[in-house]
């Protein structure tokens, strides 16, 4: 079997390191995107609005956020193998608390799995960085991120169809078991990478060199907005627009949310082993990037404004461009040092997390700003709300040309 630097073939990496990491990524991918699905029978139960619930579902995004610096300096100081699994515990324990008949405990209970989920996607990124060769990491990054939106996929139909025969309480005990295990899995199966013995700390000097780097500075406006309205779409608004705009029923919604979510595995592995060809022969990835966000703007508007028969291939098309984003570890990890990646990667997602609870918030917050007819918000408080979203984007995404010139050390 081929090996890398490191000793370990790629086989054993893969069924070492990448399936347990990718597996924790997956089960928040699940947390991440329930509430899509379960928000009538959260509201129903809580007795709560859709600024309420809105805050219910965007709080896990400010916990993801909140944790992100701490996370990329215990993940550079002890790796992830150690970190991941101690955090996911705290969020074993939320699932819990979030079953509880009240909505501050609900609310807690949501705090607490962001906050216990918080290293699990900086974790396998970070993973990726020290075990993959530098070429190959938008490809690993790709295929990580695909086969970890299985969980989103999961949180739309079949969470849907489970529910007929249970209550969701019951749905998220299990995924506290399911935590659990595999926190213990991580912790008994993966190996310590080689490079992370000659880690001897961590500081916040580092933290400040990636903050004040051009690079970083001119990317995390374009990752707060972009990747955060990716988030608060898939997390909740999407359904929403759904049920409340195009008229559809909690059944079909669950089943466009369905297809929405493949389109987002299908896109991420797909579109970046084509882009993985592409860097091969040489086309620059930031090139790469740049298309591809701005398709995954343009879709956006025109799910909004177009008419809406053709609206479930306009959905397709923004599951398969979400890999724009995404793109953005990657470019800038192959431009930063490697010793700073669990701090580079955490910044990512916590511009990311920040961005996405800031918007679904928001566009709850924006949307009771109408009045109600028979129950339901008018057509254009949802259109202008999420056209705003849409123009925050534009401009995020317009500060990727003209990039400054730079240095890094290797």
């Amino acid at each position: 079997m081929k090996t890398c630097n490191n000793h370990i073939s790629y086989k054993a990496r893969i069924l070492l390191i990448f399936t347990p990491f990718m597996l924790a990524y997956l089960i928040s991918e699940l947390y991440r995107n329930v509430n899509g699905v379960i928000a009538p029978a959260l509201r129903q139960s809580l007795n709560i609005g859709p600024e309420q619930l809105g805050l219910l579902s965007s709080v896990f995004l400010l916990a993801l956020a909140l944790v992100q610096i701490p996370v990329g300096l215990l993940l550079d100081r002890f790796g992830s193998r150690r970190v991941v699994p101690s955090f996911m515990i705290v969020a074993a324990l939320g699932a819990w608390l979030f079953t509880l008949p009240s909505y501050k405990a609900a609310l807690g209970g949501r705090l607490l799995i962001g906050l216990g989920l918080g290293a699990c996607w900086a974790g396998a990124y970070r993973a990726n960085v020290l075990w993959w060769p530098a070429e190959r990491l938008a490809l690993a990054n790709g295929v990580l991120l695909g086969l970890s939106g299985l969980g989103a996929l999961m949180a739309t139909l079949p969470t849907e169809m489970l529910l007929q025969s249970l209550r969701w309480q019951t749905l998220f005990h299990g995924l506290a078991t399911i935590t659990l295990l595999l926190a213990l899995l991580i912790w008994l199966l993966v190996p310590t990478h080689p490079a992370e013995h000659e880690i001897s700390g961590s500081s916040l000097g580092g933290l400040l060199s990636v903050v004040r780097h051009p690079l970083f500075m001119r990317i995390w406006p374009m990752t707060l907005m972009c990747e955060g309205s990716w988030l608060a779409w898939q997390g909740l608004w999407a359904g929403g627009w759904m049920r409340e705009v195009a008229g559809l029923s909690g059944h079909t919604t669950a089943f466009y949310l369905l297809g929405l979510a493949a389109a987002i595995v299908l896109g991420q592995l797909l579109i970046s082993v084509i882009t993985d060809r592409l860097i091969q022969r040489g086309v620059p990835l930031i090139r790469l990037m740049r298309i591809m966000l701005i398709g995954f703007v343009a879709v956006q508007g025109m799910i909004i404004w177009l008419p809406l028969p053709g609206i479930s291939l306009l959905w397709i098309a923004f599951g398969l461009l979400t890999v724009g984003p995404i793109l953005a570890y990657a470019w800038l990890a192959s431009e930063l040092p490697s010793r700073l990646s669990g701090r580079l990667i955490s910044l990512l997602n916590m511009a990311a997390t920040l961005g996405g609870f800031i918007l679904q918030y928001a566009v709850g917050w924006m949307i009771e700003l109408w009045p109600q007819t028979n129950g339901h918000y008018p057509d254009a408080a949802w259109r202008w709300t999420l056209s705003l979203m849409i123009g925050l984007q534009m401009l995020a995404v317009a500060r990727l040309w003209r990039l400054p010139h730079w240095h890094t050390d290797s």
